[in-house]
């Protein structure tokens, strides 16, 4: 081999070192550094495996919250969650956690229209002054031999979990039975976790195009577990949102980020008020 050829041979062996390193595809015991680079754009919306079965998860999971039929109002609150069963020889007992700002929007007595289309009567079972000043609210109703699923509480949310959203819009017409807004998915990403909570215990920044009727359903991960619960669409037409809860406010171009998306409040904060984890068997189950 003249030195020539041996040239070319060493920069051939070069080149198809450095393809393998970029493609990561390294012999056992390499040690080779590869320079940092960007990740590439997150395509979060698909990347669920088994997405269709989280998302029918989520239709098992969430129900509509309504009002009295006797009230000026529209009936169709929002949404709500079924989180807890209680179960006896004659009776079982369903819990739904939802938002208070959904119960505001009505009138007592309220009422839960479950995924099967009945209707069941609903009390509170938590005060307000119990919420430490955060927009949950749980309701309890009965019903009789009924068998419903209940939420699995999901692991802890990061930046960049692919998530789906849950609930029953009131916008849009076209989507509306006769007894109010049809169940819809939406899909999207966690974009920002913040270190303290806002006004409502919202801490959750995702970019699920969350609409109006869709607070009280829940946010799920990939696994199908409840990280979240939905409350704040992004771009908000009225109030201020982005207040801390300790008082103090976010800069401006903190604030100008957060409307652009929809925000959630974490489930280990209405676990922690409404203390699910002590409920009798069948609560909602960690970690999934």
């Amino acid at each position: 081999m003249s030195w020539r050829m041996g040239m070319l041979a060493v920069v051939a062996m070069a080149v198809s070192v450095s393809a393998t390193v970029q493609g990561e595809v390294l012999p056992l015991g390499s040690k080779v550094e590869v320079p940092s680079a960007q990740k590439p754009p997150f395509s979060g919306v698909n990347s669920c495996f088994g997405q269709e079965k989280v998302e029918q998860q989520a239709r098992l999971i969430t129900v509509k919250v309504l009002s009295s039929p006797i009230s000026n109002r529209d009936r169709l609150l929002g949404s709500g969650i079924l989180v807890n069963r209680q179960h006896s020889t004659e009776e079982s007992t369903y819990r739904v956690i939802t938002n208070n700002h959904v119960l505001q929007a009505g009138e007592a007595p309220y009422f839960i229209e479950t995924p099967d289309g009945k209707i069941h009567t609903a009390t509170s079972v938590v005060a307000k002054t119990q919420l430490q000043g955060n927009d949950l609210a749980l309701l309890q109703f009965d019903a009789g031999n009924l068998d419903y699923d209940v939420a699995q509480l999901g692991k802890k949310t990061s930046v960049g979990d692919s998530v789906i959203a849950g609930g029953f819009p009131l916008n849009n017409s076209a989507r509306k039975s006769s007894d109010g807004a049809e169940f819809v998915i939406k899909r999207g990403q966690i974009e920002w976790v913040l270190d303290k909570a806002l006004e409502g215990g919202y801490r959750i920044g995702y970019t699920n195009d969350v609409e109006k009727g869709m607070s009280g359903g829940p946010v799920l991960n990939c696994a199908g577990g409840l990280v979240g619960m939905n409350g704040l669409h992004a771009h908000p037409n009225w109030g201020d949102p982005y207040i801390f809860q300790d008082g103090s406010y976010p800069t401006n171009a903190e604030r100008a980020k957060m409307s652009e998306y929809s925000w959630a409040i974490p489930m280990e904060t209405a676990i922690q008020l409404l203390r699910f984890e002590k409920l009798t068997q069948n609560s909602i189950n960690p970690h999934k």
